[in-house]
């Protein structure tokens, strides 16, 4: 199948409506200073993928602290699960293995879970960090666009096979694979519909904002019909 205009026109929208809070704290700031806001999300991404990719051990972890703390900034606990990996990360200074993994092109979902880092053992958070350091070719799979999955539908979508827990998604050779069909797929609805003007973040993104603001159904279809 294909899209219609209207749902070409759907998806575009949400990708430019994208809303999510561009929170992220300033380690030179008081903690009563905090947070920041972002004035959009480039500047987000341009702070948090800086942090991620300079190489110095501090600011690397300041870049997870962040993913962390934006990941949660819709929720409640964001604070309670911010100071215990800043408290949890501190056995694992200097870092060295995932500026490696980084400097080398090496960075995946599985070799980020086996550095053992406190808040990234699923999919949902290490795939943040991916998409931070490179949303051309990362995006986000988390709960929320789980709920794209469909098993059994007539023209099989990569995320029909994911494999969920109720309240994470591990990572595992299968769910990874999901995850590069995935992101495969977003690239694929941006080259065909959009001559490739949108990332693989970006095309993730519409696809969150229409579920986040109560369009699963329209959603869904654009996920069956690309």
């Amino acid at each position: 199948m294909a899209l219609s205009s209207i749902q070409i026109g759907v998806l575009e929208q949400a990708v430019l409506n994208y809303q999510f809070p561009l929170d992220y704290y300033d380690f030179k700031l008081a903690p009563t200073a905090n947070p920041r806001v972002a004035v959009n999300v480039q500047e987000l991404e341009s702070v948090i993928a800086g942090q991620l990719s300079s190489g110095n051990p501090g600011t690397v972890e300041e870049g997870l602290a962040n993913v962390i703390y934006w990941g949660n900034a819709s929720a409640g606990y964001r604070d309670d699960r911010f100071n215990r990996f800043l408290k949890m990360i501190k056995l694992f200074h200097p870092y060295a293995d995932f500026c490696s993994l980084h400097s080398s092109g090496t960075l995946s979902l599985r070799s980020i879970k086996k550095l053992g880092y406190p808040a990234y053992s699923g999919i949902s958070f290490v795939s943040k960090v991916l998409m931070f350091l490179d949303p051309q070719n990362f995006c986000v799979l988390d709960l929320q666009i789980s709920k794209l999955a469909v098993p059994g539908r007539s023209v099989p979508r990569a995320l029909d096979t994911l494999r969920v827990y109720p309240t994470s998604i591990p990572i595992t050779v299968h769910n990874e694979k999901v995850y590069d069909l995935w992101r495969e797929e977003c690239r694929n609805i941006s080259g065909t519909y959009y001559a490739g003007k949108y990332r693989v973040a970006d095309i993730e993104r519409g696809f969150f904002e229409l579920i986040r603001s109560g369009k699963l159904t329209d959603a869904l279809g654009i996920y069956t019909d690309f």
